[in-house]
């Protein structure tokens, strides 16, 4: 196999990606990985961490649209996409248009105004009308029924397990170099030593069945260890 032929995106892959997306009628960008794009077109959010991300291809990381557009691109290969509305957020679905009697939203102390965007048993609804003790909500995700403009750039495939295995953690625990954790993979057990840093995060324990349900998905490991490491500081040794 070539060099060139070993650095196209196949489906399963582990890939970095840089992504934009942005609503086809009006230009506006609703989404990037790229901080310079976000500052630029005022969605800059000092909570995200802007950098490529890590997509599994064919998984459903990322829409449909883009999973398909991904294969068989290359290593810094850029391409612009359009994404209908099947293969984005979908079709705009009138049931998902509800009324509801105001007391429900009183009941949680929330009081609701149109535009504002609220959380509906466990689903993320947005305002349209307030009146007359009852609150009409439009249940369907904002970008529905919108086609959409994606520009994708591949910056990395990952092809050690011990790369995709870190570059899995890094997705989960945002902020924790993933230098500071050690991976040891032995036949169809994987340990992972875990720094203090990690290790004191809150719902650290949901975070890491979430890590080891991905690697269950993507390889072949029967048994996952976590080894957590405390070290003392300097004022505790003196």
């Amino acid at each position: 196999m070539s060099e060139t032929e070993t650095k196209k995106v196949s489906k399963n892959d582990f890939i970095l990606v840089d992504l934009t997306g942005r609503v086809k009628d009006n230009g506006k960008v609703f989404e990037t990985t790229i901080k310079d794009v976000a500052t630029k077109a005022d969605i800059y959010d000092e909570r995200e961490v802007y950098k490529p991300r890590l997509v599994v291809v064919g998984s459903g990381w990322v829409l449909q649209g883009i999973d398909e557009a991904l294969e068989g691109l290359h290593i810094d290969e850029s391409k612009t996409i359009e994404i209908p509305p099947e293969k984005g957020f979908g079709e705009r679905d009138p049931k998902n248009i509800k009324t509801l009697p105001a007391r429900e939203f009183l009941k949680q102390n929330v009081k609701p105004r149109p535009g504002m965007t609220i959380r509906i048993k466990g689903r993320l609804a947005t305002v349209q009308k307030v009146g007359g003790g009852r609150i009409r909500v439009d249940m369907n995700h904002p970008l529905a029924g919108q086609v959409l403009e994606y520009e994708i750039t591949v910056k990395d495939i990952l092809k050690k397990d011990e790369d995709k295995i870190k570059a899995l953690i890094d997705r989960r625990i945002a902020g924790v170099d993933t230098s500071k954790f050690t991976i040891n993979i032995r036949e169809k057990s994987v340990e992972i030593t875990i720094p203090t840093e990690a290790v004191l995060i809150n719902n650290i324990q949901f975070i890491k069945m979430g890590i080891v349900n991905d690697i269950f998905s993507n390889f072949d490991i029967e048994n996952v260890k976590f080894l957590e490491i405390f070290e003392k500081t300097t004022a505790e040794q003196s």
